[in-house]
């Protein structure tokens, strides 16, 4: 009987030896396979300069709507523009309006033929909505007539992703890519980073959402506009820099433009300078890389944000 078992003890090793070479022989197989077709894929991707003649006009000689699209602000249109395939970082200190300011910049963009969708995830959309409807009619409190004309205005122009609390990484680049692909939008506001990545030490998940996220941005050819926080000091009447950003450094390291919006501290009376600055601290596409800040001053009846102080009292009105 002992003879007999070990016979089939001896078979059974063999079948699993098998079975183990045949997983081994399958593996490498299946490891070839993806060689080769990463080849392939690689292959195609490998093109002579001759085929980047007609891009490199455009580089150099291109249309001014070539270059990007303009901002609210006429003094940085040679300056700074937004462009598509890339990542804005908008940083800054709690209270300093990052949402304000960038809903004003996506208003703006939308009547340049932009189509838009914000993914507010600290803001319920109605809260969103009445402060780009005050920045868009040039009134804190616009008449029921103009709030249906903002809303004609904003149909064909702006989605809003109705989503409120934390949010998975994955849900936002679904998103992204949805409405991008199937609504042809071309600029992503994310408010903000802190709802998607809760952890301000998640380094590794900070790199990877915001590396994906600049990833989208090329590949879909649209703009994302990402708002993140500034460390918390002592002192909020010094501006934060791009080191200041809270969480890894890899996120200033990913990003195509860096910007910090910072809200000046209480003016004066009679002082007329400014009340906002916004720092371009990065700018990795620009002609000239510029780098520096604009000055705005706002308008609390308006919501909007200004070169100067006539403006100020003369708001812009979008519908």
């Amino acid at each position: 009987m002992s003879g007999s078992l070990s016979s089939i003890e001896k078979t059974a090793a063999q079948v699993l030896e098998l079975r183990k070479s045949r997983g081994r022989h399958e593996a490498t197989g299946e490891k070839i396979d993806a060689y080769m077709a990463s080849r392939h894929a690689d292959a195609a991707l490998v093109k002579p300069a001759e085929d980047f003649r007609e891009q490199l006009h455009e580089e150099f000689h291109g249309t001014d709507e070539a270059k990007g699209l303009r901002l609210p602000w006429r003094g940085v249109a040679d300056k700074w523009r937004v462009r598509p395939g890339e990542l804005t970082i908008w940083s800054g200190f709690n209270g300093h309006r990052k949402s304000m300011v960038t809903g004003f910049v996506l208003l703006d963009l939308l009547t340049q033929g932009e189509k838009g969708c914000v993914l507010s995830f600290e803001m319920k959309p109605k809260k969103t909505l009445r402060r780009m409807a005050s920045q868009a009619v040039g009134v804190k409190q616009p008449t029921a007539a103009y709030i249906d004309k903002f809303m004609d205005f904003m149909a064909g122009k702006l989605w809003i992703y109705d989503q409120q609390g934390n949010v998975n990484p994955e849900r936002v680049y679904g998103v992204i890519t949805y409405c991008a692909e199937q609504l042809g939008i071309t600029q992503f506001l994310v408010d903000s980073m802190m709802k998607v990545v809760e952890g301000e030490d998640d380094y590794n998940g900070q790199k990877s959402f915001t590396g994906r996220l600049q990833n989208l941005a090329r590949d879909l050819n649209v703009h994302v506009h990402l708002i993140t926080h500034a460390k918390k000091t002592g002192d909020e009447t010094k501006r934060p820099g791009k080191q200041d950003n809270r969480g890894s450094g890899t996120i200033v390291d990913q990003t195509d433009n860096f910007v910090t919006v910072f809200r000046l501290p209480e003016l004066k009376e009679g002082d007329s300078g400014p009340d906002h600055l916004l720092y371009v601290d990065k700018q990795r596409n620009a002609e000239d890389g510029w780098e520096g800040h604009i000055a705005l001053w706002f308008d609390e009846n308006s919501l909007q944000f200004h070169e100067n102080s006539f403006e100020r009292t003369k708001p812009r009105r979008y519908v």
